[in-house]
């Protein structure tokens, strides 16, 4: 027996609470403030992550697709949209490999874990995305401050930037535990290894902290326009009162 396990990513903060009452016939295995744990029917699972992450565990296209446009509220194309994609099937042992997840039972604490860490690894994968964005932006003023010796960025176009930089650093912080083994895994080893090999593979502790390294980057780059752009103010505001000075002792004179 083969199942899909398919993670997609929102693109937006979810309300678990509108979103519990568009399913009222679905069952809810497990909740939490951050996330619910739906079962449609025996080893279909659907659970959805506050931080705009939907996994869907052994569901068909045409229902994911359903569901996605009942939430979003909007018919989008959901292959436009960040995806994780695995396999998994029952063996003697937990493995995972190679987009392939292998269990040797399917019930919802091992569906928990299994969708934790497809909803964080396909959350990373759209913070990656918008850090790559903001990268590349800055990189523009960078090449302009090396070929020039200055760029073209505005003050307020410049506290944007560092605004949507900090906000996402922020919302990586709030959002994604890593480092953190969730409860589920603490009092059973065969969860607590599954939880590794996942986290392992889908190499979620490296991909986080690349993208907080990232993200330091560019915030020391926008510090370093931030500095330049306050000095030339003040270099502007000081021949200002220069020319104001000289003209009031023309004024003495004449």
């Amino acid at each position: 027996m083969s199942i899909t396990v398919i993670a997609y990513h929102l693109e937006k903060r979810l309300d678990l609470s509108t979103i519990r009452g568009l399913f009222p016939k679905l069952s809810i295995q497990k909740r939490e403030h951050t996330f619910i744990l739906y079962e449609k029917e025996n080893n279909v699972f659907i659970y959805i992550k506050d931080y705009g992450s939907i996994v869907f565990f052994n569901c068909n296209e045409l229902y994911i697709i359903r569901v996605i446009h009942k939430i979003l509220d909007n018919e989008i194309n959901i292959k436009k949209l960040p995806y994780e994609c695995f396999n998994l099937s029952i063996s003697q042992t937990n493995n995972v490999d190679f987009g392939t997840i292998e269990v040797q039972q399917i019930n919802s604490d091992v569906a928990h874990i299994i969708c934790l860490n497809l909803a964080q690894s396909v959350a990373l994968m759209n913070y990656v995305n918008k850090a790559s964005d903001l990268h590349e932006k800055t990189l523009v003023y960078s090449k302009q401050l090396e070929d020039k010796g200055n760029f073209n960025l505005s003050r307020k176009k410049m506290r944007k930037f560092i605004g949507k930089t900090m906000n996402l650093k922020n919302n990586i912080a709030e959002d994604l535990f890593v480092f953190e083994a969730p409860e589920v895994a603490w009092n059973d080893k065969n969860l607590s290894l599954l939880n590794y090999k996942l986290r392992d593979e889908l190499d979620v502790v490296k991909r986080h902290n690349g993208v907080v390294n990232s993200l330091n980057v560019i915030k020391e780059n926008l510090d370093l326009f931030r500095d330049i752009l306050n000095h030339q103010y003040s270099s502007m505001l000081e021949w200002i009162i220069i020319i104001l000075i000289l003209l009031e002792v023309i004024k003495m004179f004449f």
